[in-house]
């Protein structure tokens, strides 16, 4: 007896649904690229900058999936394990984070605060980057 062929969405939403640990995946790997491109082009107050930008981005990153999930899971199921007030704290205490990160960097150097905006930056580059993969996957196989 032959095995029959997986449908063709099954591949889809299996390629489509990888695509938030592709975006970590490009983060990691452009923030060290680009942390490199600082140490070797810039001087070390912008290299500290990115890399505080870099890890405050992917730490953002990671804290908004999970309270999409979250709240996602609060909304369709009514079981999630945490209070809607705490899933809105947390939102705004990340932004919080980010702002009190680049007061910080700015009384400290304003070169590092140029680095530190572009470590900010990092998940839309890691965003184009996973759009560049999804056209390729679209054009090429057809997903």
């Amino acid at each position: 007896m032959m095995p029959t062929p997986e449908p063709a969405s099954s591949a889809a939403e299996q390629f489509y649904g990888g695509a938030l640990e592709r975006i970590r995946k490009f983060m990691l790997a452009i923030a060290a690229l680009a942390l490199v491109a600082c140490i070797i082009f810039f001087r070390w107050q912008v290299a500290a900058g990115f890399l505080v930008g870099a890890i405050i981005s992917y730490l953002n990153h990671r804290w908004l999936v999970s309270a999409v999930d979250a709240l996602g899971e609060r909304l369709t199921t009514g079981q999630s394990r945490e209070r809607g007030g705490v899933i809105v704290v947390r939102a705004v205490l990340r932004y919080v984070f980010i702002a009190a990160g680049a007061y910080v960097i700015f009384n400290v150097s304003h070169a590092g605060l140029y680095g530190f905006l572009g470590g900010v930056c990092l998940p839309i580059a890691a965003v184009a980057c996973e759009v560049a993969v999804e056209l390729h996957g679209a054009l090429r196989r057809g997903l």
